[in-house]
């Protein structure tokens, strides 16, 4: 390998020990009960269509590659990650459909004592006390199965484990793994959209927005503080919900006649196209990789800015925007 696919390598391994660390924590962490694994599965799409693919292209004959199902898999849960370049109708469409099918699967399957003092139709997770995922969210980035169906669980498991030899096939061992904070406490709650929910504004459009908040503050939240190292994944997570929203929040305020507003100084297509696809090589020569730097100096070159200012100011405008939709929303 030369300079840039050596970097380029170490970008994988990153994500590689995230996978990794998740892993760890379904197994070992003590305090944590929420729905966090399903939340990276976008994320997870990335490393897994993006490493296979990265590996054909540099010439590795033997590293691990999809059968046709996990080809067609790992494309649409990538994908996932995108759910705000969808039109404003589009995301709203698919995000009613999943919370209709959450409605109608937990309405049947009420117990009599439910019948009596109602039900729950979503699961949100909180870190903090921040919503940071609820399980519509995780319907929608399950490519093309129903969240209630209850062999998803096992095909999920089984499309899984390409992603695991992807992970292993980069060296990464147990011992390598981030360091977690298992006394944080992340935790669950579930409601009953619209009945009895944390919403003030008590609609389908609050329900859209808290998916919004949910999406930010999985990464601003959950990723930040549960792991104890500055690790790319914060950065990377973190600006590929920033870069959707972008365009999306725009369309969100022209519909609704709102006026939440998001600094676009960060919106870079190049930036975000390096980001998503490992492709240090098309972005970046040579002499302008920083070798210690968490992102090897792409956000140098993009916005003149070493990582940490760069991820402080991304992290700034994401909060800002989360403030305005929990003032709005949130009882």
């Amino acid at each position: 390998m030369n300079e840039i696919q050596r970097n380029a390598y170490e970008l994988i391994q990153a994500d590689a020990r995230f996978l990794y660390t998740i892993t760890d924590i379904s197994k070992n962490a003590q305090n944590i009960e929420s729905n966090y694994i399903m939340m990276s599965l976008p994320y997870i799409g990335i490393f897994a269509e993006g490493s296979e693919q990265w590996f054909k292209k540099v010439g590795f004959s033997n590293a691990p590659s999809f059968n046709q199902n996990e080809k067609k898999f790992y494309k649409q849960l990538r994908l996932k990650h995108k759910l705000f370049e969808k039109e404003y109708k589009d995301y709203n469409n698919l995000l009613f459909e999943k919370l209709n099918e959450s409605e109608n699967y937990f309405y049947s399957k009420r117990s009599m004592l439910e019948k009596i003092i109602g039900y729950y139709n979503v699961g949100t997770d909180l870190c903090n006390g921040e919503f940071c995922g609820n399980t519509i969210l995780c319907a929608m980035y399950i490519p093309e199965r129903k969240f209630s169906d209850e062999a998803t669980g096992l095909w999920i498991r089984d499309m899984s484990i390409v992603a695991g030899r992807l992970a292993a096939f980069q060296g990464c061992k147990e011992q390598e793994i981030y360091k977690y904070n298992d006394k944080l406490s992340v935790t669950y709650k579930d409601f009953h959209f619209y009945e009895k929910s944390p919403l003030k504004m008590n609609d389908s459009l609050g329900f859209l927005l808290f998916t919004i908040l949910c999406s930010i503050n999985y990464s601003v939240e959950f990723i930040e503080n549960y792991f104890i190292e500055e690790i790319p994944q914060k950065f990377k997570f973190a600006y590929l919900q920033y870069y959707y929203l972008c365009g999306f929040i725009n369309e969100l305020n022209v519909k609704n006649n709102m006026e939440f507003y998001i600094d676009d100084c960060l919106y870079d297509r190049n930036f975000r196209n390096c980001l998503a696809h490992y492709g240090l090589g098309q972005y970046i020569n040579e002499d302008a990789i920083i070798k210690n730097d968490k992102l090897k100096g792409i956000t140098n070159k993009a916005f003149g800015k070493d990582y940490q200012k760069t991820k402080e100011e991304l992290y700034e405008i994401l909060r800002n925007l989360a403030g305005q939709i929990k003032h709005a929303i949130l009882k």
